[in-house]
């Protein structure tokens, strides 16, 4: 196995390679082995990797709640595609497995930088955009795939598409849904991206078995989140939810919800944070995906003033260029209006005299409101005092 990976996955493929064979099992099943096909995506590097088939209905019923509640918010996307999310068959008729792989990352660059900035951005959104990475490899994955399988497709899916890639990755036995909404892996927690193969040939399961919830009685993750955003275990209403508003809202984030992002500008992890399965999570070995860290808070919230082209020079290659330069100035905005600090009040009132689009000054207006009311509070503390 010539593909340098490290120990723990070469062990792995040999615990494998009794499926590596190509041929059709013994006895009256017809399902084709996939160990061929497991090992070629350990050798891309993929952390984790399980073959299953469709989902069953009844398995995709609280995914059924969850869109038919409205808890997507304004993710119409979602909606519009939704019977085609709980019958993957609908669309694709001769749809045999499902192949679903995880690639776990590095969780230290906000910690590492909350140190010495007060504005946040989710952990993966310092790595360079994983629909990228993870779609090149897993489309190298398909091709290989169907040169290898005659007369099949192989459709690859990174957070894209109608797939439900959470449901069908616990389906296969790669985890389990944990109460924060997102997937378990027992070796690397929560901290994972998933891809997705959907594919005609009709392979034999592996792992054999699902992993069994193992949440417990545990409820850190509901109790942590600041907007109280999970409703139930394993239910995440997004209308509630700091990154739905930071990352997905398209227009202006109302007066009431903007106290509870604080000081976050692209999502949160709060709630994978406390989990404890990622306290004992093995550390990501796919650090080559880190992208630049070495961002300065005045560096990020100069962006506001300096242009849509220092915003894309600076966040090129990053999920972060997703957000658009009005999303990521009305973070921004929010963000300094909740930080308490003073110092923000003549950036804001620089960008007032500038901005030219009336919802983004509203915000300034709001942030500003807020900054100078902090600034009076603690001036009348010191005289007191």
């Amino acid at each position: 196995m010539g593909w340098g990976v490290r120990p723990d996955v070469r062990v792995r493929c040999m615990k494998i390679a009794s499926l590596a064979s190509d041929g059709m099992n013994k006895g009256a099943s017809r399902l084709i082995a996939p160990g061929w096909l497991i090992m070629q995506a350990y050798g891309l590097g993929f952390d984790h990797v399980a073959v299953g088939p469709p989902p069953r209905l009844e398995r995709l019923e609280t995914a059924w709640h969850w869109l038919s509640g409205g808890y997507g918010g304004e993710m119409e996307w979602m909606q519009a595609s939704a019977s085609i999310r709980l019958n993957l068959q609908k669309r694709w008729q001769d749809l045999q497995s499902v192949v679903v792989v995880a690639q776990g990352y590095a969780t230290w660059p906000t910690p590492l930088l909350s140190k010495t900035m007060a504005l946040t951005i989710s952990c993966y959104a310092w790595m360079r955009d994983y629909h990228r990475l993870l779609g090149k490899k897993l489309r190298r994955l398909a091709r290989w795939a169907q040169r290898r399988y005659e007369n099949s497709w192989f459709r690859p899916y990174v957070d894209t598409g109608p797939i439900p890639e959470k449901v069908l990755a616990a389906e296969a036995g790669l985890g389990w849904i944990g109460k924060h909404g997102n997937l378990i892996h027992p070796q690397s927690g929560s901290w994972v991206f998933l891809g997705v193969i959907l594919t005609n040939v009709p392979f034999r399961p592996y792992p054999a078995s699902r992993v069994p919830d193992r949440c417990g009685t545990c409820v850190r993750c509901m109790e942590v989140c600041p907007t109280r955003a999970i409703i139930a275990p394993g239910v995440v209403d997004a209308r509630r939810c700091i990154s739905y508003w930071t990352i997905e809202h398209p227009g202006p984030i109302p007066a009431r919800i903007r106290p509870l992002l604080g000081t976050k500008i692209f999502g949160c992890d709060d709630c994978q944070t406390v989990c404890p399965w990622n306290r004992r999570a093995r550390k990501a070995a796919w650090l080559h995906m880190a992208i630049r860290y070495d961002v300065k808070e005045n560096e990020l919230v100069g962006l506001i003033l300096n242009g849509e082209s220092a915003f894309r020079r600076r966040f090129t290659g990053s999920p972060v260029l997703r957000l658009g330069y009005f999303r990521f100035r009305r973070n921004v905005l929010i963000a300094l209006g909740n930080s308490g600090r003073s110092r923000w009040i003549p950036t804001v009132k620089r960008f007032l005299a500038i901005c030219r689009d009336p919802v983004l000054e509203e915000h300034a207006l709001w942030a500003l409101e807020r900054l100078e009311a902090g600034a009076r509070a603690f001036d009348a503390f010191k005289k007191r005092s």
